[in-house]
């Protein structure tokens, strides 16, 4: 949500807003395929509980037509190893994006440090937090989380409009297309959240409620829609080309109330880890543990895994020269095979077998199309880009 200010830097005022409309509603979309292919998937096989993504994707191919089935068991992996880099490139943000926000704040009262001094200080609560091993022990972290993030973001909002925004002859309305891939993928990142789509249904009361027409996830979808449009347009209108990949970084540094609101988000993020770690130890774990059975101390076992993936996602986040660009890369590939790729081959090849109306033939290829489009104009604009950060030394967070 933070990165969109950027994000609408790369499209303009009026396109930024109408594509997120667009990529918001195939997204969604995409979510209800999966759904109904799971539901399918549970009813043949007379499970009392919906399939995952990936399990459904493999049930899904295997009744398909022509060499679908033969494609069943890879097509299973790649999507645990779409999920995995989604996930761990979440987790990977969190840490630049914290400590390029406590660095602006800490620098104020004592000696400036480097940035990746701040990052190496995150390890230890963020390794604590990594030690809470079942999703309803997370429950209570993620509501003070999600309370920390929504006051951040209307009290950012405020701190853009308070001192009044530039005309909007002085921003860009449109933009040239060769800098629309990276808003493709910063868009498809922000709004993209596939990967919990069955996690969230399956533990509803009443899971029905999560995707009727006025249920959980079209109501909550639009919330956050207007919400990506509203951070996006009034970050970019107040700072123009000059803003940075993370809105909060643009702020004044002096500014008590703007450092009160960094510290907030830190605090919201720092708490979001967790969750969105639980995917990948959820997915990598199960199969580690069954190749070493027995374990003699498997919650020991567990947890030194559990660290290990922090670990990683700490050195990558050190490695990454600028947020934006990483976070276009990982969109436009990981993300985009998740939320526009998968989705449209399920459902052609489920549904199959009881014949598919002329519709639903040119939606599943137009989101294939844009799919495929935008994954690897994005990916090589940002790889592109990345490179020459690299070449020229540019290794900070911005």
């Amino acid at each position: 949500m933070f990165a969109m200010g950027e994000a609408t830097k790369n499209s303009g005022i009026l396109l930024g807003p109408a594509l997120l409309a667009l990529l918001g509603t195939i997204c969604v979309f995409a979510q209800h395929q999966l759904m109904h292919a799971s539901a399918f998937a549970a009813k043949r096989l007379r499970l009392s509980v919906h399939p995952d993504y990936a399990e459904t994707a493999q049930y899904s191919f295997e009744v398909g037509p022509g060499a679908f089935p033969r494609w069943a068991s890879t097509v299973r992996k790649a999507v645990y190893a779409s999920l995995v880099c989604t996930q761990l490139g979440f987790c990977t943000v969190y840490f630049v994006f914290i400590a390029s926000n406590m660095k602006q704040v800490l620098d104020q009262y004592i000696i400036p440090i480097d940035v990746h001094y701040y990052m190496a200080m995150l390890l230890v609560p963020i390794l604590l937090g990594s030690c809470i091993r079942t999703l309803k022990h997370l429950v209570p972290i993620s509501l003070i989380s999600n309370l920390f993030m929504f006051t951040g973001v209307f009290i950012t909002i405020y701190v853009c409009s308070r001192d009044g925004l530039p005309p909007l002859s002085e921003r860009n309305l449109f933009v040239e297309p060769t800098r629309l891939p990276l808003f493709f993928g910063t868009a498809l990142y922000c709004f993209e959240a596939i990967a919990m789509t069955m996690p969230l249904r399956n533990e509803m009361r009443r899971p029905n409620d999560f995707s009727r027409p006025l249920g959980v996830l079209n109501v909550g979808s639009v919330f956050v829609g207007l919400l990506l449009v509203v951070v996006g347009v009034i970050g970019y209108m107040k700072y123009g080309e000059d803003v940075k990949s993370i809105i909060p970084l643009n702020f004044d540094q002096a500014d008590v109330l703007c450092q009160v609101i960094k510290t907030g988000i830190c605090v919201a993020i720092l708490l979001s880890y967790p969750i969105q770690a639980y995917v990948p130890f959820e997915i990598i774990w199960p199969s580690i543990e069954r190749r070493f059975q027995p374990l003699k101390h498997p919650v020991a076992a567990e947890l030194t895994f559990r660290f290990a993936i922090v670990l990683f996602t700490f050195l990558l986040a050190e490695s990454i020269p600028r947020l934006g660009l990483f976070i276009s890369l990982m969109g436009s590939v990981s993300s985009t095979m998740l939320a526009l790729i998968f989705p449209p081959l399920m459902d052609w090849s489920w549904r199959w077998g009881d014949g598919l109306p002329v519709w639903r033939h040119l939606v599943n290829a137009f989101l294939l199309l844009v799919g495929m489009f935008g994954m690897g104009w994005g990916a090589y604009a940002a790889m592109a880009e990345i490179i020459i950060a690299f070449a020229n030394g540019e290794v900070t967070a911005d």
